[in-house]
């Protein structure tokens, strides 16, 4: 079965970087450019995984986890940020920090969704 990740990032080279390396994995990837994008297809579409870029155009990513966690079915979710959490926030299921290897952000994927199954709906 095809998983589905939206990747949200808004810095475009990144975006379509991150997009073309999951894609090549295998994954159906949906994109949203900005925090206000990202709200619409996280109240409107179910995600097997998010993707979340922490920094937004001003706006903290960090304010979509309560929404994704209210959806009906949840996704896990994988902040990408700088620089690493002191500890996870409530929801978020793992932390890449940028400029490691973006292969690897796969790795940390494949990881969350083996430690946290989430249901078939």
């Amino acid at each position: 079965m095809v998983r589905r990740i939206l990747l949200i990032e808004d810095d475009d080279a990144n975006r379509l970087t991150l997009s073309a390396l999951l894609e090549g994995e295998g994954y159906a990837v949906t994109e949203a450019a900005s925090f206000a994008e990202a709200e619409r297809r996280i109240r409107a579409e179910a995600f097997d995984v998010i993707v979340l870029d922490r920094g937004l155009g001003g706006r903290d990513g960090m304010e979509l986890v309560p929404i994704a966690g209210a959806a009906a079915r949840r996704a896990r979710i994988v902040v990408v940020s700088g620089a690493g959490p002191s500890a996870l926030a409530p929801g978020v299921d793992a932390w890449f920090v940028k400029g490691q290897s973006i292969s690897k952000l796969v790795d940390v994927i494949r990881k969350t969704e083996a430690e946290n199954p989430s249901p078939e709906t």
